[in-house]
């Protein structure tokens, strides 16, 4: 059989509430901290990666200039015997060097088509966020809010609750005993003598 609530206090109310708020503030710094790192790595993708890899691309080509005016030099040098010296160790050098500048134009590339695609995905990640951030920035304050409201409702109720039933019936009890007793007297006192005395004769009624 429901005996109803049994209220002492808000405590319990008060932890979920505490909890409420601690798991909320988890959220938020990971919510915070997962965007600034989206928008850190666009913005590396934006500027601080062409920007490097274009200075990468200028210097490899400057070495690859330089390595080819020494493979033409040597080409145009004579040995002592009036032969053409080797050149294999220049060409390969120039070969490398291509190679690098190659490699950084590549990349230059690849920066320049994943900027573009980085912001779709950057739109899909804060969409996906949006349910969790509009439920730390509005569900929780709205929940913490209900919880104050709980935990007041509560309070004014115990402050204002009704005397106990186990006092209440305590002082019925203590009552009925006193009534009885008293009653016990007028019986015995209107019973002494088998009757009451006539006022007129002073003699008993049953005489």
């Amino acid at each position: 059989m429901d005996s109803g609530a049994n209220l002492q206090d808000a405590k319990t109310l008060m932890a979920a509430k505490a909890m409420l708020i601690k798991a909320s503030q988890s959220f938020a710094t990971a919510i915070e901290e997962a965007q600034s790192d989206a928008e850190r790595f666009g913005m590396w993708l934006n500027s601080e990666g062409p920007a490097h890899w274009e200075r990468q691309r200028r210097l490899r080509t400057e070495k690859l200039n330089m390595d080819r005016s020494a493979l033409v030099r040597k080409e145009m040098q004579m040995t002592a015997d009036g032969r053409q010296p080797s050149t294999v160790d220049e060409r390969k050098t120039v070969q490398r060097s291509e190679e690098s500048v190659r490699r950084a134009e590549d990349c230059l590339r690849q920066l320049r088509k994943w900027a573009i695609e980085y912001q779709r995905v950057l739109a899909q990640f804060r969409a996906g966020f949006s349910p969790l951030s509009t439920y730390v920035d509005q569900t929780v304050p709205s929940a913490v809010a209900s919880l104050n409201r709980m935990a007041q409702a509560i309070d004014a109720y115990i402050s204002t609750a009704p005397v106990k039933v186990d006092s209440t019936l305590k002082i019925l009890s203590d009552d009925a005993i006193s009534l009885k007793l008293n009653n016990s007297d007028s019986s015995a006192h209107m019973g002494r003598g088998g009757s009451l005395p006539d006022s007129n004769t002073g003699r008993s009624t049953n005489e």
